[in-house]
């Protein structure tokens, strides 16, 4: 019930500031992107305020609110990204992991902003793909429980079937070609015609779960249950978005190419 009643206060706040757009959006992505960043060093290091989130966090920052630089982006970025490989080894911290956490918050939180402000119905994209992962999520929860069977991945997250996985992305089919429909995303491009909806929305829902099994890797990996627990019963940010850090980017790299 506590899980419920969080996501029906969550959900038309974060629809409501996608569809707004502007600085709202921007503050939104940014406050989302360094509370992961947050969480993964409280995983990965255990200490989530080190020497290198604040670099991290700067990143995030220079990305989200580019536009306020006079400073060529890519190398602003860049120079941030290298200066956490010394910045790690001085404070023992783990580089690889440094390195990963800062591309894992930035590289979507690039991706959600590019869609938002640059594409056509950027919007209504952003909330499409957002109901990908949110369907794809859903439809997997109930399929898994009513339907159970084969584990997808008893090492990495035991609770996961591959009923669930056809379920969900059963679900995440119908919602996204619904929702591509209702948004007219067919006059944007052609990914949203019911021809490639489908392929594509099930794809990407798949990838989401992936991404999902990614976070879940890393907690088993550090011994984590929740990768925080800011969200009444749901977690952590990171519970809730691993999905999106993974479909966001491959959404805007579909749009961009």
């Amino acid at each position: 019930m506590l899980r419920v009643l969080s996501a029906l206060v969550m959900l038309p706040i974060a629809i409501f500031i996608i569809l707004q757009g502007g600085v709202v959006y921007q503050v939104f992505v940014a406050l989302f992107s360094i509370l992961i960043l947050f969480e993964w060093n409280g995983i990965c290091e255990k200490r989530p305020l080190n020497a290198v989130f604040y670099i991290q966090a700067l990143l995030i920052l220079m990305i989200v609110f580019d536009g306020i630089a006079d400073i060529p982006a890519p190398y602003v970025w860049g120079g941030l990204l290298v200066s956490l490989v010394p910045v790690a080894f001085i404070f023992r911290i783990k580089p690889h992991y440094a390195v990963l956490g800062a591309l894992y918050a930035a590289v979507p939180a690039a991706s959600m902003i590019w869609l938002r402000e640059t594409v056509e119905l950027g919007g209504f994209i952003v909330l499409w793909c957002m109901i990908i992962v949110w369907s794809m999520d859903t439809g997997a929860y109930f399929a898994g429980k009513n339907i159970g069977g084969p584990k997808l991945a008893p090492r990495i997250s035991p609770n996961k079937t591959w009923a669930g996985l056809v379920g969900g992305a059963l679900t995440a089919v119908i919602t996204g070609l619904i929702a591509g429909y209702y948004f007219d995303l067919a006059a944007v491009h052609v990914v949203w015609t019911w021809q490639w909806g489908i392929p594509i929305a099930a794809g990407l829902a798949i990838w989401s779960q992936i991404g999902d099994l990614f976070e879940s890797a890393l907690k088993r990996h550090f011994a984590v249950k929740d990768s925080g627990a800011i969200i009444p019963g749901h977690g952590g940010i990171m519970d809730r978005v691993d999905g999106v850090v993974f479909a966001a980017p491959v959404v805007a790299l579909f749009l961009y190419l």
